[in-house]
């Protein structure tokens, strides 16, 4: 640390020192090395000066205190005596007597037993294929499987379904049903469901045969990802669920006419890759 100045042995001060004790040092201090006063000297002066703007900044306090700790520590790193030439000799002495002694047991029963090394032209062969048909690749443990996007359904690879993804499926068909079915009762029923503060819906009336069929084929889609089609059965439930505990007209054949078009999208896909591949 012979480089490094501590300013606050400048001052005769700790390193907790208060800003208050910081002040009361330096002025005690100026008084006795100022230039004008018998015995000062304008060299201690100058840098009792400068260690009260360092310490009585705290950014500079802050930089000048981790200045002290790496260099305190630099200290102690200088003062270990470490003998890497004799640890390097003894990893050599010891890797040169397990090549003497041959393979290991654990290494020959790998080499006899463990899986041999993925042929490279079948790899490539396989992204090849991947990239062909215009999905991207995944690892699902062992197994590769396609990453389709998100226009196409039809390559969709989802998990079994489960109770907890079934469920999921369900209540968030329902909920998303309850939603859109509340709104087409508003919009086309307003002297039987009073809207209120959503009188505006009102004006949706003619579209909501649209929306009726945008929202089954979002939840169908969304179901299909998730758990294939035995969530799409659960979503449909749900669609009979709500149309059937009175839902607003036409409701659950639009929504349907939603789930009917997924399908369709799935099965053209396949088919249409099926024959690619003949």
């Amino acid at each position: 640390m012979a480089d490094q100045i501590n300013y606050y042995e400048v001052l005769g001060i700790s390193r907790e020192a208060s800003q208050a004790e910081i002040r009361n040092a330096y002025r005690n201090l100026a008084k006795e090395r100022h230039p004008d006063h018998p015995g000062g000297s304008a060299e201690e002066f100058s840098m009792l000066q400068e260690a009260n703007a360092v310490l009585s900044d705290p950014n500079r306090r802050r930089q000048h205190d981790e200045a002290l700790d790496l260099a305190h520590a630099a200290d102690q790193l200088a003062g270990l005596n470490l003998d890497f030439g004799s640890v390097e000799d003894e990893l050599s002495a010891k890797r040169r007597e397990r090549e003497s002694a041959g393979p290991s047991l654990g290494e020959r029963l790998r080499s006899r037993f463990g899986r041999q090394e993925e042929d490279p032209y079948e790899s490539m062969r396989r992204e090849a294929r991947g990239s062909g048909r215009g999905s991207e690749r995944r690892t699902r443990g062992r197994y590769d499987v396609s990453e389709a996007r998100w226009y196409e359904p039809h390559r969709f690879d989802p998990e079994p379904i489960t109770l907890k993804s079934g469920a999921i499926s369900f209540v968030a068909a329902f909920l998303a049903f309850i939603v859109i079915g509340q709104i087409g009762l508003w919009a086309t029923a307003p002297e039987q469901v009073d809207p209120g503060a959503f009188a505006f819906v009102t004006a949706l009336a003619p579209f909501m045969p649209i929306l009726y069929s945008l929202v089954g084929l979002t939840v169908a889609y969304f179901a299909f990802r998730a758990a294939g089609y035995a969530a799409l059965a659960l979503a449909f439930v749900a669609a009979l669920v709500v149309g059937g505990q009175g839902g607003p007209e036409n409701f659950l054949q639009f929504v349907t006419v939603g789930i009917i078009v997924l399908l369709v999208v799935v099965y053209l896909g396949n088919r249409r890759e099926s024959a690619a591949r003949r």
